[in-house]
C-alpha cells in the first residue's frame, strides 16, 4: 500500500509540473505578444511619423517608403538600435537626440543636404545616407562637429552619389572600415589618399564612378598610401602587390623630396644657398653660372669664396652692418707700404750690385 501511495504522489507531482510549465509558456507567450520589439510603420503613405504605443521594448523601427518630411516623435525610442528612414523627403536631421543605443541608421533617398545632429549617438556603427536628392548644385556637406562625435564609434558610411568633392570631411572618422562613396565627383586621388591614409582600420573603399578612377596611377597610389586596405572597388588587393607599390611609392616620393630641396645651378641657387649657409652683410655679385651664358649642360659654377661659413647659432652675437654701408661694394684697402732697402755701410765692404764710388757721367751719357 506504502508503495501504491508513493507512485500516485509522483504522477500528482508530474502533473501538476506539466500544467504549471504549460501555464509558464503561455504567460511567456502573451508577454512577447504584449512587448513586440518590431515596429512595422513602412508603406503606409505617412506624411507624420506618429507616437509609437509600447515603445519600452522596441528595437528595431522600419518607417521607410513613405512621405515623411520631418523626423519628430521618437523621444520614446530610447532602446532602438535600428532605425529605417530612408525612401521618404526628409530634408534635415533632427530629433534623434534621445536615441542612446542606436546604431544602425539608414536615411538614404531623402533630401538631407547637411550631416548633422548626431552628437548624442555615442554607439552608432553604421550610418548610410547615398542618394540625397537635393536640388542645388552642391554636394553633401558634414559639420565637423558631428564627424567628430561620431568618429569613436562608426565602422561603415555609405555616401554615394551625393555630388561629393573632396574626402577631408573623413579624418575624423578614426576607427571606420567600409567607406562606399560610388558616382560622386572626386578628382584628385592623390588628395583622397592623403586623407585616407591616417584612417589605420580602413580596409575597404569603394570609389566606382568616380573620375579620378579612370586617371593614370590611381589604384597604385591608393594600395601605396593607405597601407592597410585590403579590397579597392570590389578587387582584393594581393599581399605581394600591396608590397611592391608601398615600396616603390616609397622612393619615388623621396626622390621628389630630394629634387623638390635642390638647389638650382644658376644665380638664383647660389642666391639661395648663400643666404642658408652664409653670413648677413654686403653680397658681392661674383657668384654667377655659366650655364647663364650658353645653351649648353652647365659643367661647373663659378662661386664667390670670401664668404666665411658660421652655423646659424652664432649669427645673433655677430653684429649687423649698418644700413649706411653701400651693399655690394668692397671696403676700400690702404696701400702697401714701400719695400725695405738694405742700408749700405760706409766703413764695411761694398754690398754686392752697388757702387762704393758713383760712376763717372760719361759712362751714363
Amino acid at each position: 500500500m506504502n508503495n501504491i501511495n508513493i507512485s500516485t504522489t509522483i504522477e500528482g507531482t508530474e502533473s501538476t509540473l506539466q500544467k504549471q510549465a504549460k501555464k509558464l509558456a503561455k504567460l511567456r507567450n502573451k508577454e512577447t505578444f504584449r512587448r513586440p520589439t518590431h515596429l512595422f510603420m513602412h508603406e503606409k503613405c505617412l506624411t507624420k511619423i506618429p507616437k509609437p504605443k509600447n515603445s519600452n521594448h522596441l528595437i528595431y523601427a522600419y518607417y521607410h517608403n513613405n512621405h515623411i518630411t520631418k523626423i519628430e516623435n521618437l523621444d520614446l525610442l530610447y532602446n532602438v538600435t535600428h532605425l529605417h528612414l530612408q525612401w521618404n523627403k526628409i530634408t534635415k536631421i533632427e530629433g534623434l537626440e534621445n536615441l542612446y543605443n542606436l546604431k544602425k541608421l539608414y536615411l538614404g533617398n531623402n533630401c538631407i543636404s547637411v550631416v548633422e545632429n548626431l552628437e548624442g549617438l555615442k554607439y552608432l556603427e553604421e550610418l548610410h545616407i547615398e542618394k540625397q536628392n537635393m536640388d542645388n548644385a552642391d554636394g553633401l556637406c558634414f559639420d565637423p562637429r558631428t564627424m567628430v562625435s561620431i568618429g569613436a564609434s562608426l565602422r561603415i558610411i555609405n555616401v554615394s552619389e551625393n555630388k561629393i568633392t573632396d574626402m577631408a570631411w573623413a579624418r575624423p572618422l578614426r576607427r571606420l572600415e567600409v567607406l562606399i562613396a560610388k558616382k560622386n565627383n572626386l578628382e584628385d586621388y592623390q588628395a583622397a589618399a592623403d586623407n585616407l591614409c591616417m584612417i589605420v582600420g580602413l580596409v575597404d573603399v569603394n570609389f566606382i564612378g568616380n573620375p579620378m578612377t579612370r586617371k593614370h596611377r590611381y589604384k597604385e597610389t591608393m594600395i601605396a598610401r593607405c597601407a592597410q586596405l585590403r579590397v579597392l572597388d570590389t578587387v582584393m588587393i594581393h599581399h605581394t602587390s600591396k608590397t611592391f607599390l608601398q615600396s616603390f611609392d616609397k622612393v619615388v616620393r623621396l626622390r621628389q623630396l630630394h629634387e623638390r630641396n635642390k638647389l638650382d645651378m644658376n644665380q638664383r641657387g647660389a642666391d639661395e644657398f648663400l643666404e642658408l649657409n652664409m653670413l648677413p652683410g654686403p653680397r658681392a655679385h661674383s657668384a654667377l653660372s655659366i650655364s647663364e651664358y650658353s645653351n649648353q649642360k652647365p659643367k661647373m659654377t663659378a662661386v664667390d669664396s670670401s664668404y666665411t661659413f658660421m652655423p646659424r647659432a652664432f649669427w645673433r652675437s655677430r653684429p649687423a652692418p649698418s644700413p649706411r654701408e653701400p651693399v655690394g661694394v668692397a671696403p676700400p684697402m690702404e696701400a702697401p707700404p714701400p719695400p725695405k732697402q738694405p742700408i749700405a755701410d760706409p766703413s764695411g765692404p761694398p754690398i754686392k750690385g752697388i757702387l762704393k764710388k758713383p760712376m763717372p757721367i760719361k759712362y751714363l751719357s
